[in-house]
């Protein structure tokens, strides 16, 4: 645990740079310049490409506090100001992917992008983004797991989060107050290697080639394998990670809505596959022209 990455001074002010607010930030600025040089990589307009990205980012900012709000209310009703809080605490990682997502094809349809293949091309952005923003949780010690006796859990020191929650839960007692907390499953770091193989799992698959030359696999089909791979993980790490005290819903929402988007993509999967050839080969004119 290092929540604060250096702290210096300018113009007479101090000035802390915060590891989870700093790696969310690198996090959102790879992201966008990932997807925009993948997308210029495969001769795509990049300042629509640049734009789509942008606005699907602000916008899942906004989904992932909003997520948070349904979840975690308890947090906000203690200071209802914290819904228009600019810091950088308050956010549902599935709720800004969804409306991002969501953003991102409407403004994709709009400017005549190619919505499969620029979904395939964010895949290295996507997983950039989680490996950089479960970076900053570790290093915060926030999103931590539940007690384990595995060799690889994590301690964390006095006054953490998960040392405060287990003086509350009894896990340690007032005698240990200067001892480290129980081993717990870094979570965040299962998520960054889940982002990182169903990344490579994408690209592997993308690049497969078939007999007549093109691709074997048809556009969106990697995207959704890396989407689908990474929603079941997450399902099974939610089982995993520690429940905060002021969420107020109930246990089985997260477990439904992770089910939800799994049939979703798997019905996707098989409608590519199915169909999917033949709509590249009519869209692929429709690129070259917009992109002249």
């Amino acid at each position: 645990m290092h929540p604060v990455l250096a702290t210096f001074t300018i113009a007479g002010t101090e000035v802390v740079l915060r590891a989870y607010s700093t790696f969310y930030v690198l996090a959102w600025i790879a992201a966008v310049a990932i997807a925009t040089v993948v997308a210029r990589r495969r001769g795509f307009s990049w300042w629509r490409a640049l734009t789509t990205f942008v606005v699907a980012l602000s916008a899942g900012v906004v989904g992932a506090r909003l997520l948070d709000m349904a979840v975690n209310w308890g947090y906000y009703a203690e200071d209802f100001s914290r819904v228009y809080d600019t810091g950088f605490r308050g956010f549902a990682l599935y709720g800004g992917l969804i409306v991002s997502l969501t953003a991102g094809a409407l403004l994709a349809r709009a400017f005549r992008l190619p919505l499969w293949d620029l979904a395939d091309g964010t895949v290295p952005a996507f997983a950039a983004g989680i490996v950089l923003m479960r970076t900053g949780c570790f290093l915060n010690g926030c999103c931590f797991g539940t007690i384990t006796s595995l060799p690889w859990g994590v301690t964390y020191p006095a006054g953490s989060s998960a040392w405060t929650h287990h003086l509350l839960t009894g896990e340690i007692s007032l005698l240990q107050m200067n001892v480290r907390s129980q081993p717990v499953h870094p979570t965040q770091l299962y998520e960054m290697t889940a982002a990182v193989v169903f990344c490579g799992l994408a690209v592997w698959s993308s690049k497969r080639r078939g007999r007549d030359g093109g691709n074997a696999i048809p556009a969106g089909v990697p995207f959704l394998v890396f989407a689908l791979g990474f929603t079941l993980f997450r399902l099974g790490d939610h089982f995993l990670r520690v429940r905060l005290s002021t969420i107020s819903t109930p246990h089985w929402l997260y477990p439904l809505l992770y089910c939800l988007l799994v049939a979703g993509m798997v019905g996707l999967i098989f409608w590519r596959l199915r169909f999917g050839r033949s709509a590249v080969h009519s869209s692929k004119g429709e690129v070259d022209l917009d992109n002249r």
